[in-house]
């Protein structure tokens, strides 16, 4: 039997309807303009105690305030509590030299340095073809005065400051200790590529890959390398991503498009759900030939994904020790006086089964530990401490192996 709902009723039922509905949007609401408020609040607070905190120390501290420096150490500061660890503010000068090292191209004096336990400048690595290089300057070499002033007087951090930046042409005096001699140079900064990549094809066929970094210029220099070694008789690759880490990924697909078929490689995940292809592949022909990949702690961003896609996607080993686990992408906001800020905003997902490895890092196949310098020559793999490169020297070996006594 059919039941008829009277008018009143149904307007009843549609009069509660609505006033639940009412009450459910004002209380969501009125929680994100309390949550909103609170926000602003605490905003005002900060800003406020700054304010008294600066006013404060301006009248009464004994020593002058940097301006420069209390504003870097304000916007550094800031990006440090967004427990984001790719977040960095960057100066003028840092912004224009972490452009041109993306590039692969570098305007200085061509050293890379740290802080020795003294408090000097030790030089640990120098780039071929710039100025350092040209004039004898040698990793272990310690830097003791800049423009005739002690390090240990002008502080690790400005001393630092004044032997990286500049136009090309403009000129940095600094005094080397070595072997307790002392030398003074007097250089002038030019434009020199950074090494990128370099290949050398092992006795056994085996062509060997060494990174040193992943920037724009990569992907054309490993196709440049591969020309070179087209008519040789390659038994299998090396991929020695060891110390690189980088969050540059527009080379990716360019470096792996001779060893992985065609596909997506990895896609950008954002914080709306939003998602973005970061690597893919073109199609057409691609090797074969068995891969290894070295890799260590500090193996991170881009390197991690291209060692993840040669051995998700090209069958390759993994040798060596587990990565740094930095899966995330960043984006750079610049400002009108030539500042920027770098932030995370998206997480990396490779599309290899069991590929995720933001956070925890990937974990090779074959676990070498090893706390020596990687081999500068591998030619010399045989007697050579390295033991990470020979096992992957190793590994190939038996794959080649394998395959011909296969077909047999």
């Amino acid at each position: 039997m059919n039941r008829k709902i009277s008018i009143g009723i149904a307007i009843s039922i549609a009069a509660i309807a609505c006033a639940i509905t009412f009450v459910i949007t004002m209380t969501v609401s009125l929680n994100s303009y309390n949550n909103k408020i609170a926000d602003v609040q605490q905003r005002g607070e900060i800003y406020t105690k700054l304010q008294e905190i600066d006013s404060y120390v301006r009248n009464y501290s004994l020593y002058a305030i940097d301006d420069d420096k209390m504003k870097t150490g304000v916007y550094s500061g800031y990006l440090t509590c967004t427990n984001d660890s790719g977040a960095r503010y960057y100066t003028t000068d840092e912004y224009y030299y972490k452009t041109r090292i993306e590039s692969g191209n570098i305007v200085g004096l061509g050293m890379v340095f740290g802080k020795e336990e003294s408090g000097y400048i030790k030089i640990t690595d120098v780039y071929e073809g710039s100025p350092a290089a040209s004039n004898g300057i040698l990793p272990g070499d310690v830097i003791i005065s800049v423009e005739g002033v002690s390090v240990l007087e002008t502080g690790y951090d400005a001393a630092s400051e004044q032997l990286r930046y500049g136009d090309e042409g403009t000129r940095r005096r600094f005094v080397v200790r070595r072997d307790g001699e002392e030398t003074e140079y007097d250089l002038a900064r030019a434009s020199f590529s950074l090494p990128t990549v370099d290949a050398v094809l092992l006795d056994n066929g085996i062509l060997c890959f060494t990174f040193y970094s992943v920037n724009k210029a990569t992907g054309a220099k490993m196709n440049e390398l591969l020309a070179t070694y087209t008519e040789s008789p390659v038994t299998g690759y090396i991929f020695d991503l060891r110390g690189v880490s980088s969050g540059v990924y527009s080379s990716v697909s360019e470096i792996l498009t001779r060893f992985v078929e065609a596909g997506e490689i990895a896609t950008a995940v954002y914080k709306n759900n939003s998602t973005k292809v970061v690597a893919q592949t073109p199609g057409g022909d691609f090797t074969k030939l068995p891969i290894s990949i070295i890799i260590d702690e500090k193996t991170g961003g881009s390197a991690e994904l291209i060692a993840e896609a040669l051995r998700d996607h090209a069958d390759g080993a993994v040798v060596g020790e587990n990565t740094m686990g930095y899966g995330t992408m960043q984006e750079t906001r610049t400002f009108n006086d030539g500042t920027a800020i770098e932030i995370s905003v998206a997480v990396i997902h490779p599309t290899g089964l069991n590929g995720f490895y933001n956070g925890n890092g990937l974990t090779p196949e074959f676990l070498v530990e090893y706390d020596g310098e990687r081999e500068t020559s591998p030619m010399d793999y045989a007697s050579s401490y390295d033991i990470q490169l020979k096992k992957a020297v190793e590994v190939i070996a038996s794959k080649v192996a394998a395959v011909a006594q296969t077909a047999q």
